[in-house]
């Protein structure tokens, strides 16, 4: 990708640099200080408090609501470089975080990356919350920051190396009342030039809870104050705006549009057994695969080792399953490995309690050329009457070396599966089948 680098002057006459969607502030150093652990330390010490034993509930934090304001207008407003902040994943110098990041044809498993992007998005908004309210003798803040939504996360056609230093970077550049935007870029050293590559950009949605997640809590306003600034956060209101419309006009609640129902109608056609003419046969065409038969699934138990700060199963460690479970399907899929590029529209409809049983389902739902769109759903299983309960959505797009033989649905309802996979994969950036430059399919 270009570097675009962008200046002007602010209201202290100080010149900032806008790098891929971030604001760098002045004087930031190019290498971090901080490991990704020391940074989960620090912020555990500094922001939780030193309690990490599994309960039942959220006991002991039900004094911290006194602590929260009711406006924000009793909060100090932020700005784009209060909140923030880098951190390494040394994985040139550090052998056993390396045995843990790298896949075993020596690339880096993009599930612990995505584990890492959630913590750090996590701690960019705790960042940015500043709180009269609370006492400099409380450590342990009243806020609770959950994941909302994974808007976007766009990876490199590179892979990355197993071998080499990864960073982390990024800030706040979008909030509401109580839900914030945190964007963020993963970079990699390339030890020849001693330069740092950018393989990663990454927006997500979190949301302030209270101290028992049972309601919102108010965050402080974020004044954009340049003009960079101000673009990134027209940006964040831009895509609050986008979310919204896809809810509108989802095929849960309106029809497909005239084009889709012909794409549809001419899949049909093409399947059809002319010399019977029956509605009953079909003949699946040639290099395709029925949808049907395109299904991977897992069922997982949610142990206390993966919870979170708030006794819920960590949001980071589910994204890790689906992606690797979407990986398998794609691989078992095209019979050749498979890369991820693109995240897009991870929703976590509701917190999944330890000791659940979860069930991941991978289902591809649409192909075009070099590129796999899998949408992974999560639910947890009750097994004294058999109900399942959706918790988690999520959608992938991988790329394969040799063209991917297409996914053809046989009934309606995996008709508009096709057609959902098919918007998402629209509304995401690809290289055009030439290499050039990057073009919408």
């Amino acid at each position: 990708m270009m570097i675009k680098l962008f200046k002007f002057l602010s209201s202290k006459s100080q010149v900032e640099m806008i790098k891929r969607g971030l604001i760098v502030p002045p004087g930031a150093t190019e290498k971090p200080t901080k490991t990704v652990t020391d940074l989960l330390e620090d912020f555990t010490r500094s922001v939780l408090g030193p309690e990490n034993r599994h309960k039942s509930n959220n006991m002991g934090r039900e004094h911290l609501y006194k602590y929260l304001p009711a406006t924000q207008a009793e909060l100090p407003v932020r700005r784009m470089s209060d909140s923030y902040d880098t951190a390494i994943i040394p994985l040139g110098t550090d052998m056993s975080m390396r045995e843990k990041y790298m896949t075993f044809h020596k690339t880096i498993r993009i599930g612990r990356l995505l584990e890492d992007l959630d913590i750090f998005a996590v701690t960019l908004c705790y960042r940015h919350i500043l709180n009269p309210k609370q006492p400099s003798n409380v450590s342990i803040s009243p806020y609770s920051i959950v994941t909302a939504c994974v808007d976007q996360i766009d990876i490199s056609h590179v892979p990355l190396r197993h071998d080499a230093d990864i960073r982390l970077r990024g800030h706040v550049t979008w909030v509401g009342k109580s839900s914030l935007e945190a964007t963020m870029e993963v970079d990699q050293i390339d030890e020849k030039t001693n330069a740092w590559n950018t393989v990663t950009n990454a927006r997500f949605v979190m949301v302030s809870r209270d101290p028992m997640n049972k309601g919102s809590a108010i965050v402080n306003q974020l004044l954009p104050e340049t003009e960079g600034e101000k673009a990134l956060f027209r940006k964040g209101e831009e895509n609050k705006e986008r979310r919204t419309q896809m809810q509108t006009t989802s095929l849960f609640r309106k029809p497909p549009s005239e084009q889709e129902r012909l794409i549809i109608h001419d899949q049909f056609l093409r399947t059809i057994d002319w010399k019977s003419m029956s509605f009953k046969t079909r003949i699946k065409p040639a290099n395709s695969v029925w949808m049907a038969d395109a299904k991977l699934k897992n069922m997982i138990i949610c142990h206390p080792e993966n919870r979170n700060r708030f006794n819920k199963i960590f949001g980071g460690f589910l994204m890790r399953l689906a992606v690797e479970l979407a990986w398998a399907n794609c691989y078992v899929y095209c019979k050749s490995l498979p890369t991820v590029v693109h995240v897009d529209d991870i929703l976590f409809r509701k917190p999944v309690e330890i000791g659940s049983l979860l069930y991941f389902s991978s289902q591809v739902v649409y192909t075009q050329g070099h590129y796999v769109m899998v949408r992974v759903s999560a639910e947890v299983v009750q097994p004294e009457d058999g109900t399942h309960d959706l918790t988690n959505v999520f959608h992938f797009t991988l790329k394969t070396d040799g063209m991917a033989p297409e996914v053809i649905p046989r009934t309606y309802q995996e008709a508009m599966m096709f057609l959902d996979g098919r918007r998402h994969f629209m509304d995401t950036e690809h290289p055009s089948p030439a290499g050039g430059p990057l073009a919408k399919l």
